[in-house]
């Protein structure tokens, strides 16, 4: 399955490329340093906080009620459509219903073990702050494509803001920018870790 275009995430803020800005590293840290992104793209973010993930989307418009009736009747005259239920994950997480979003990809994942729709159940229980869990599921995607530029990305961004490692976050990035440098936002990464790097050295 093709990563959606139109709504994607893990965007940094101040940057206009459609990525979202999680929050700062410590109080005390001045460059903003960026936030983990699933396989679709977001609205821009709000600044982010230190107490938590900012909200990826605050001005997302309402779901077209239409749109949601037609993938739920299809999941329920077939409960194993996988197109349906991840379609109705991604409104979810347009939404802003994180937890329901994710549900609705584990139960695709259950029908086809997807790469990217695994990403992006990473990415909704990262912004639900289950970060153990978003761990794991990024890691079952790296362990598959070691090189996944998405799952590098979030997994770095997952060590820094959820477990507090930045020496870790760095490793990680450091292999994304080593393993995919066509990765469309590859500039912003190793600007992300030259912040990171200046930011440990105060």
């Amino acid at each position: 399955m093709k990563m959606r275009r139109d709504s994607f995430v893990f965007l940094i803020v101040g940057f206009t490329i459609g990525f979202s800005v999680f929050y700062f590293w410590t109080k005390q840290r001045e460059p903003q340093i960026v936030r983990a992104m699933p396989t679709r793209l977001l609205l821009p973010a709000d600044s982010a906080t230190s107490d938590g993930p900012a909200d990826p989307q605050p001005q997302t418009p309402p779901a077209d009620p239409a749109e949601v009736q037609k993938l739920q009747d299809r999941v329920k005259a077939n409960p194993k459509d996988f197109e349906a239920l991840v379609g109705l994950g991604n409104i979810d997480f347009d939404q802003r219903n994180y937890p329901a979003a994710a549900e609705y990809y584990k139960r695709a994942l259950v029908i086809h073990d997807d790469l990217d729709v695994r990403t992006d159940l990473g990415t909704m229980l990262f912004y639900s702050k289950h970060y153990d869990e978003s761990m794991a599921e990024l890691s079952k995607v790296l362990a598959v494509n070691p090189n996944h530029a998405q799952a590098l990305f979030n997994l770095g961004v997952v060590y820094l803001h959820g477990k507090n490692n930045p020496q870790k976050a760095l490793e990680i990035w450091q292999k994304l920018v080593d393993t995919n440098p066509d990765f469309p936002e590859i500039a912003v990464v190793k600007q992300q870790i030259q912040a990171l790097k200046d930011s440990t050295k105060k």
